[in-house]
């Protein structure tokens, strides 16, 4: 199953080269600030790389700006980095690196054994080597929005799993099967995809942090909305999902980027089916997904290839729903 019960599920295909755990470590430093200096040239690209391990293996601030010059802080992130990713980043350094060149001026460092290079690729400027740090930051914008897209539909199919699991269950005890209209449930009840468990209390269907999500905070840089109707693409027709104030007809999902460009560029939807389906919205995409009330995927609209499979347990569990 597809449940959401931390913000690492795992993803395979964005495991490693596009983790962006280890893409700064050197800008993972909390070390107080030196002097900025100019950036230094290295004889080769091997030297430039070694210069940068050997700066976050003794944790120099002084040596990193050396390395990365005056202004990487201003253009690489270097919040919630800790020192755990610090010290993975340098075991993996210790296992295996090498430099693999891109041309004749051009070289990127490779870590580890997993194929992930580190985001800065190092260029020949005149004579010398040295790390472009304004190239790592945009590969970290492009590597963010990869990460975060397939972590997005990754959270729609534990959304459809958890609907599933829900409808399952009769609920409410009133002999009706049907969809939870909402992720958290009310205090007490078992409205919503997640509660809290108390005692022997059986467990939600829904992971705590995808349900503990404030409104307008949104969770791996996309927002979400649940839909309760569906539009005429759709398979089956148009037709609203509630019938008499249960969702007994079907559910869907749809999520879009918080900072188009920045966090995402695709927006999602999923429904009772299983299918995920994407679109780009261009940079209007906040005014434009507001206007979406139904699940209603026109031909705008491409089905994705999934990462993996709707889960056995989904399948197991739509014989169950209404």
């Amino acid at each position: 199953m597809n449940k959401i019960m931390n913000p690492s599920f795992s993803v395979p295909a964005v495991t490693g080269r596009h983790n962006l755990r280890a893409l700064l470590l050197a800008a993972a430093f909390t070390f107080s600030s030196t002097a900025a200096l100019a950036q230094q040239s290295y004889p080769s690209a091997d030297d430039a790389a070694n210069a940068f391990a050997d700066a976050v293996t003794r944790q120099d601030t002084g040596q990193l700006n050396k390395v990365l010059g005056k202004d990487w802080k201003t253009l690489m992130p270097t919040q919630n980095i800790a020192q755990q990713d610090i010290d993975d980043f340098l075991a993996a350094w210790k296992q295996a690196h090498r430099v693999v060149a891109q041309g004749a001026d051009r070289a990127v460092v490779e870590v580890g054994t997993q194929g992930w290079t580190l985001p800065m690729p190092v260029v020949k400027r005149g004579t010398g080597w040295q790390f472009d740090v304004q190239a790592g930051s945009e590969e970290m914008r492009t590597r963010r929005i990869g990460r975060n897209e397939l972590n997005t539909m990754q959270a729609l199919l534990a959304y459809y799993d958890a609907q599933k699991e829900y409808a399952s269950v009769d609920r409410g005890n009133d002999g009706v099967l049907q969809y939870a209209q909402k992720f958290k449930s009310t205090a007490g009840k078992h409205d919503g995809l997640y509660w809290a468990v108390s005692g022997k209390e059986a467990e939600s269907p829904l992971g705590s942090l995808f349900a503990e999500i404030k409104p307008g905070e949104g969770y791996h840089g996309y927002y979400y909305r649940i839909l309760t109707a569906q539009g005429e693409n759709a398979n089956g027709g148009a037709y609203s999902y509630i019938i008499k104030g249960r969702m007994v007809s079907g559910f869907a999902l749809l999520a879009w980027p918080i900072n188009y460009g920045q966090t995402g560029v695709k927006s999602f939807i999923i429904s009772h089916d299983g299918k995920v389906y994407e679109k780009d919205f261009g940079p209007n995409t906040p005014a434009l997904v507001k206007r979406i009330k139904v699940f209603d995927p026109d031909k705008s609209w491409q089905k994705v290839a999934l990462p993996e499979p709707v889960s056995q347990s989904a399948s197991n569990a739509s014989n169950k729903a209404p």
